[in-house]
């Protein structure tokens, strides 16, 4: 079993420093969503420097995650995590004062970079000091963290544009700073070096090794899934009639199920073959995509969009907790961003070709998406067969039931 090098009560600290930063960093940035559009508009951009502002956001992080992580590795998490939210604040704040769409095009990729990177970093982290039996839970936990921002930013950000153009943009920069300061009173700035007598974990390549291949699988068609909602959900509503109360509703009770469920998710994939939970939400996933476009009424798609919160939460804990065992922390910088890198790059691909499908179709990009779910579940079958997808407990049996515990 791999030991955490700080002690129990200061990896505590460290871990509920990191879930309180991913909740305010997620409220900060879902803050200026509804908002975003808008607001370049008004400053009389085109709505193809809309579409720009949007997808170099995107592209930029893409662009950064795997050399963020891999510099990481070598230096150490906590530097780089508070450069990246005094970066993204600067340039969140910078918008408030932006004279032209030019410049949002630039801070929009200056955005993106710095939270590409902390998305990569915050993950690479809990492998610093989280041992393996509890990275499950752990994982969990951010992932919960981060849904929970996403419920209330959009209705905050949207109530802070009424009251001013700059507020919102202010607002979602000064969260960023609250995020950093967080990050300088909890986070240990341990070094991932520190791991190296430890010897828990078999030397593999990175770029062979087919637990790291299966998930980052499984990372690129839950990509496509994102990009494809991110890009269809809001039409396939409206052309059921959905008001835009019923859109945004929309949004929040998707959103609710996985943030009430995934510390459960997270306790799960510590008691259970990891591959299965991977498996079953990638078919689920699947299932609920292909559904969708056939249903009548937005009260069917608000409804069946709760279920798939529930049945599919279970796939982001397993996912990353079977990577983190995997993965020496000395390489995992590097490794969480090959992963985000996966999944954002198909999210882009996916947003670029959905729309495309949908106008010569309602339902070809949901049965598309679906199609490639059920694929990488497909593909996982011979590429984990012989592969122990349970987590490793020094053969202790974790038996505390789910519920708020300790690390």
């Amino acid at each position: 079993m791999s030991s955490s090098p700080i002690d129990p009560g200061r990896a505590r600290l460290a871990l509920w420093g990191l879930v309180a930063a991913t909740v305010a960093d997620s409220f900060g940035a879902t803050m200026i969503l509804p908002i975003l559009p808008l607001f370049v508009r008004h400053a009389g951009a085109s709505y193809a420097e809309v579409g720009l502002v949007t997808a170099v956001f995107w592209a930029a992080g893409l662009a950064v995650r795997y050399p963020v992580g891999k510099l990481s590795d070598r230096i150490g998490r906590k530097g780089l995590i508070l450069g990246s939210q005094a970066i993204y604040a600067a340039a969140t704040a910078t918008f408030a004062l932006s004279p032209s769409p030019l410049w949002f095009v630039v801070l929009r990729a200056v955005q993106g970079a710095a939270a590409g990177a902390a998305t990569v970093l915050a993950m690479a982290a809990v492998a610093d000091f989280v041992p393996n039996e509890r990275r499950g839970r752990a994982y969990g936990s951010l992932t919960g963290a981060n849904m929970a921002g996403t419920v209330v930013g959009p209705l905050i950000g949207a109530a802070l544009f009424q009251i001013s153009l700059a507020a919102t943009f202010l607002a979602s920069a000064g969260t960023a700073l609250v995020v950093g300061a967080v990050i300088l009173f909890t986070l240990p700035a341990l070094s991932p070096t520190a791991h190296q007598s430890q010897p828990d974990y078999t030397p593999t390549s990175l770029w062979r090794d087919p637990i790291i291949q299966g998930v980052t699988i499984a990372s690129t068609a839950v990509g496509l899934l994102i990009g494809m909602y991110d890009t269809v959900w809001s039409l396939l509503m409206h052309v059921r009639h959905a008001t835009d109360l019923e859109i945004g509703l929309s949004f929040t009770l998707f959103a609710l199920p996985f943030t009430i469920g995934s510390w459960p998710a997270g306790w799960l994939a510590d008691h259970m073959d990891n591959r299965w939970l991977i498996g079953i939400s990638a078919l689920a996933s699947g299932c609920f995509a292909i559904a969708y476009p056939f249903l009548p009424n937005p009260a069917w798609l608000i409804g069946l969009g709760i279920f798939e919160g529930v049945f599919t939460v279970t796939g982001s804990p397993a996912r990353l907790a079977m990577l983190s065992r995997r993965v020496h922390p000395s390489q995992m910088g590097r490794v969480q961003g090959l992963y985000g890198s996966a999944q954002v790059g198909a999210a882009a691909i996916a947003s670029l070709v959905a729309g495309t499908l949908f106008g010569l179709g309602i339902s070809l990009p949901f049965i598309a998406t679906a199609i490639a779910m059920w694929l990488s579940a497909l593909v996982l079958v011979p590429l984990w067969h012989g592969v122990d997808g349970h987590p490793r407990t020094a053969g202790q049996t974790v038996s505390e039931p789910p519920g708020p515990t300790s690390l």
